[in-house]
């Protein structure tokens, strides 16, 4: 019961236990031991405040005292607690052990028998899953001095049966800090291997495609416009899209429909022809079906730009954008 108290008024709980610190700012200092026996540690030991008052009052503790009407316990004053400092909990932190292995069926005072072989335990905290608050079977151990600490995770003395992993806090910590590090390498990995595997599918996607479809023609006039080039293939097949720049000499005509469509419209075009010659405009046009690697670079350039143009669409939200010197023309 005394060590129970002690606890509760220790340098290590007391300053992060608000409801405590509430109780006793609001009885001048003192906390009632009725409170006290509705926290779970000194409830599962007894519910009577005499037996609590007699503990303490033969205890000689340095860390409470009891009222005089043995219903109240407060700080000792003559033992004040340590100015909540970020070196007081540096402090704390050097002298604290890591300890894992405990079944989860373990208690408190079976760890704080098995702590206390190596010095002055000050705290224990048994580490606790949310929000259910079942015990993980690990525990952080704070002794008194370094020295405590350091000779109680160097010790390899088991836990019954048990051997326990320890290390010090610090080095927990260090460790943990790592394996996050890690995690989120990791994380970022998988986004990477799955982006990448997203576009190696977008670019297998954009080469399937019908082939025999594109129709590329040389020897036009110089002087001759898109719209002239698609209006005269259109007499020969579907014409889907036509890519040219103005006052070049060669365009690409991809025609709409079935597989060899393009090859189909030639001939179309040849057997209607002058002597066997396609003439445009005054002007001979030779005419080739694009297959192979010339057939898929067509296609990649071609989904590439419409992907390109969509991107700056969506970065513009609505916006308006610039000329390209390449046409499409969509039937």
């Amino acid at each position: 019961l005394k060590d129970d108290c002690d606890y509760y008024f220790g340098n290590i709980n007391l300053p992060r236990d608000k409801f405590l610190q509430d109780t006793i700012k609001n009885n001048d200092g003192w906390a009632p031991i009725k409170v006290l026996l509705t926290f779970n540690r000194l409830a599962a030991i007894t519910t009577d405040v005499d037996a609590v008052s007699n503990a303490v009052k033969g205890s000689h503790s340095e860390i409470i005292c009891l009222s005089e009407d043995g219903l109240k316990i407060c700080r000792n004053t003559n033992n004040p607690l340590p100015e909540n400092s970020l070196e007081y909990w540096q402090k704390i932190k050097h002298c604290t052990v890591y300890m894992k292995g405990f079944e989860q069926s373990t208690s408190l005072d079976e760890i704080m028998d098995y702590a206390k072989k190596y010095g002055n335990v000050e705290n224990i905290l048994m580490r606790r899953t949310k929000p259910h608050r079942v015990f993980k079977g690990s525990v952080f151990v704070t002794y008194k001095t370094r020295a405590e600490a350091e000779a109680a995770q160097k010790d390899d003395t088991k836990f019954g049966e048990i051997q326990l992993t320890k290390m010090m806090q610090d080095d927990y910590w260090t460790m943990k800090s790592q394996e996050t590090k890690e995690k989120r390498q990791a994380e970022k990995m998988v986004k990477t291997t799955k982006k990448f595997a997203e576009h190696t599918e977008k670019l297998h996607a954009q080469a399937r495609f019908v082939k025999g479809l594109i129709l590329s023609v040389s020897g036009l006039p110089e002087d001759t416009t898109l719209s002239a080039v698609r209006e005269f293939f259109k007499q020969f097949g579907d014409v889907g899209y036509v890519v040219y720049e103005n006052g070049e000499s060669k365009a690409e005509i991809r025609f709409a429909g079935e597989e060899n469509g393009a090859q189909e419209a030639w001939n179309k075009a040849v057997s209607e022809g002058t002597d066997g010659k396609v003439i445009f405009q005054g002007k001979e046009l030779v005419g080739k079906v694009l297959d192979g690697e010339e057939e898929e670079k067509y296609w990649s350039a071609f989904n590439a730009s419409i992907q390109n143009k969509m991107d700056r669409a969506h970065s513009r939200r609505g916006g308006r954008g610039g000329r390209g010197r390449c046409v499409f023309i969509f039937s």
